[in-house]
């Protein structure tokens, strides 16, 4: 798992070139106007755009992929997330091929992502995002980047 501000991503340019241009293509982009959707980047990688109010955290749940590693990108709001290694967690159900995601239940580590941060999440890393960050419910606008996941 990587937290940092999005004003750092040359750091991470050595992860590769889907990493490095993921994050290029999020911190010169202004997403202020582009709607809720998914929308292809390259090769496979693609981008989802998606907006709502955060949610308690009675009602999240830790989700963990095994096809396409997470870049959350914070757009605007900020909102909470959980983040637990995944052999830490009690597998909740079978893992869905078609949306490449399994739920797990158990707890972790909380912090909050604001507006210029980013969380990537690889397949060990399991992660409860989308949750408040106070008391009320904020609305956030969050760019989710997908970059296939190739084991080394």
């Amino acid at each position: 798992m990587i937290l940092d501000s999005i004003k750092n991503h040359k750091l991470y340019a050595g992860l590769g070139p889907d990493f490095r241009e993921a994050l290029e293509f999020l911190s010169k982009t202004d997403f202020g106007n582009t709607a809720a959707g998914r929308y292809p980047l390259k090769g496979g990688v693609f981008y989802l755009v998606q907006e709502y109010d955060t949610k308690p955290e009675s009602e999240g749940q830790f989700e963990a992929h095994r096809k396409f590693i997470d870049v959350q990108f914070i757009v605007s709001g900020r909102e909470r997330h959980f983040y637990a290694h995944l052999p830490t967690l009690k597998q909740k159900e079978q893992y869905s091929d078609e949306k490449d995601v399994v739920l797990f239940e158990g707890s972790g580590a909380g912090y909050v992502l604001e507006k210029g941060y980013f969380a990537v999440y690889f397949p060990e890393d399991c992660h409860m995002p989308n949750l408040r960050a106070g008391a009320a419910a904020e609305k956030t606008k969050k760019v989710v980047v997908k970059i296939p996941f190739q084991a080394v």
